[in-house]
């Protein structure tokens, strides 16, 4: 309505608090109080409306970090056949994508970060690592450490808030949060890409 009625300065300042909610940068996006859909107030939109709105609007630089969102609401989310929040099926295709490889990138994380705990020796006796490699000790822990990059920040797994200390000593703990923040940093570069938007944030 804005571009319609010849509005930009409400466009302009309608953007601004878009940015905020949908950014560009991973530092802006652990930084910011509100992110996502949370931004439109109650009634909260559905993820996949938001997405169908910024792909009709144009707003190219929002539509990678929607298209996460929308992804991070899991498979039967973004099935959803109500009015408005049915998507296009170029974007559903390369939102499933998205959510498969974020999620399928934790997962392997997640076991590389264990292997390599099993290996290490810890001086703190109620630290998993000195429960030894028994296989089923193993798989209890790698879900725990899977549950946590997963499902902390309410699915967002971008989240920098992860305590590992419940299942690991603090020193203990350094090792998957330093695997996390590189894991993340690196997919945060080909989110554009991941979900079909574009090659680089640069191009979006």
């Amino acid at each position: 309505m804005t571009t319609k009625y010849g509005l930009s300065d409400v466009r302009e300042q309608l953007l601004e608090g878009i940015k905020s909610a949908y950014p560009t940068k991973l530092e802006c996006c652990r930084a910011a109080k509100v992110l996502g859909e949370d931004i439109f107030g109650s009634p909260k939109p559905h993820p996949n409306a938001v997405l169908n709105l910024f792909t009709e609007q144009g707003i190219k630089f929002a539509l990678p970090f929607a298209a996460y969102r929308a992804g991070m609401g899991g498979f039967s989310s973004l099935m959803s056949d109500k009015p408005g929040t049915v998507l296009p099926r170029h974007a559903l295709a390369f939102t499933i994508y998205g959510m498969e490889t974020m999620r399928g990138g934790v997962a392997k994380l997640a076991h590389s970060v264990v292997r390599n705990m099993s290996v290490e020796d810890c001086s703190d006796e109620a630290c998993w690592v000195n429960k030894g490699i028994n296989p089923s000790e193993r798989m209890e822990a790698l879900e725990q450490i899977y549950d946590v990059m997963v499902k902390e920040g309410k699915g967002n797994v971008l989240s920098s808030d992860l305590s590992f200390e419940n299942i690991v000593c603090v020193d203990c703990a350094k090792t998957p949060k330093e695997a996390y923040h590189l894991w993340c940093t690196m997919i945060w570069e080909e989110l554009p890409g991941i979900f079909g938007v574009g090659e680089s944030w640069e191009e979006v």
